[in-house]
């Protein structure tokens, strides 16, 4: 796909700790994960420096991207990974999707708020009283749907990512979609050491502990494969499959197609699906093969920090 001539993700808006609870949860040998940003990977082989997990994506410039991060945090690069400063052109910037939450910020500081003030919700000695003070100025704001209905429009998004990646989603829902997402996540307790809402708008991560690959000293290569999970050759080999979001892009053929590739996995093997504006039921695809553990989604509805996802799935293998 032509799309696919750039890098589109230079973060994942996916929280880590999914995957987290997962590899603790089954303890696994071995593991696939689609690549988009890196931070999950990166991350996770932080943590778990073991295991052996692998990144696969379509994308080259998405791998490329990858290792790219990886010689910034050896050569512990906080500029490129965008700690404590604004910089919009670095590593951590450098995908399409970062360009329209720029906007997003942009726009948001020139209609809503202003940059004082934003800077004044996120810094730790803000009072709690005030920090309320502010996010109710900007909930009730006149202007508080203008940056969203200027960004994440059909328009701009289908420009982005073509018209596949909101196939499954009404015409014109991102707006309120994403708005929603957003603005409940600001309104959490703690919101201002959201790593995820910092980086949205204030354009940086307030403290290298945003992540735990940021300051790794113990970040290791991993296997990188540029192709698409139907084209693996070994896939029962993997313990967890990670799917992102994938088919949020997929017509229900293909995720059938999906369904019956991964039915080669072993027994109480897993599959970590997220899905955007998009109530699709895909366990009753999966179903002949694989269970649904529900509570997960339940409990990564309320407590999942990157807010964009309406429902992460895990599917074990019967």
């Amino acid at each position: 796909m032509e799309i696919f001539n750039t890098v589109l993700f230079a973060v994942n808006r996916e929280d880590y700790l999914v995957e987290y609870d997962v590899i603790n949860r089954l303890s696994p040998n071995r593991m696939l994960m689609i690549g988009s940003g890196g931070c999950i990977a990166l991350s996770l082989k932080t943590i778990f420096p073991d295991l052996n997990l692998n990144v696969v994506d379509v994308n080259p410039h998405q791998l490329l991207h990858i290792k790219q991060k990886i010689k910034a945090v050896k050569e512990c690069d906080l500029d490129a990974l965008n700690v404590h400063n604004q910089n919009d052109s670095c590593l951590n910037q450098a995908g399409k999707f970062e360009t329209m939450f720029q906007n997003l910020r942009d726009i948001f500081i020139k209609l809503v708020s202003d940059k004082k003030e934003v800077a004044s919700f996120f810094d730790l000695e803000t009072s709690d009283a005030h920090r309320s003070n502010i996010l109710e100025k900007w909930l009730n704001h006149d202007n508080i749907s203008t940056p969203f209905q200027n960004v994440f429009n059909d328009i701009n998004i289908n420009k982005v990512f073509s018209d596949e990646a909101t196939k499954h989603g009404s015409p014109g829902s991102y707006i309120g979609y994403m708005q929603k997402k957003i603005l409940t996540g600001l309104n959490k307790k703690d919101s201002h050491l959201n790593p995820f809402l910092q980086h949205i708008f204030l354009g940086y991560y307030k403290s290298p502990q945003a992540f735990p690959y940021i300051e790794s000293k113990t970040l290791t290569e991993m296997t990188m494969l540029e192709s698409n999970i139907l084209s693996l050759d070994d896939i029962s080999s993997y313990d967890i499959v990670s799917l992102s979001n994938i088919f949020d892009w997929s017509s229900e053929d293909t995720v059938k197609t999906h369904a019956k590739y991964l039915s080669q996995m072993k027994k109480d093997s897993a599959i970590i699906i997220r899905q955007i504006n998009n109530h699709k039921n895909w366990i009753e695809i999966f179903k002949d093969c694989f269970s649904e553990d529900k509570s997960f989604d339940r409990y990564w509805q309320e407590n999942d920090r990157s807010m964009f996802y309406d429902h992460i799935r895990l599917f074990i293998r019967k």
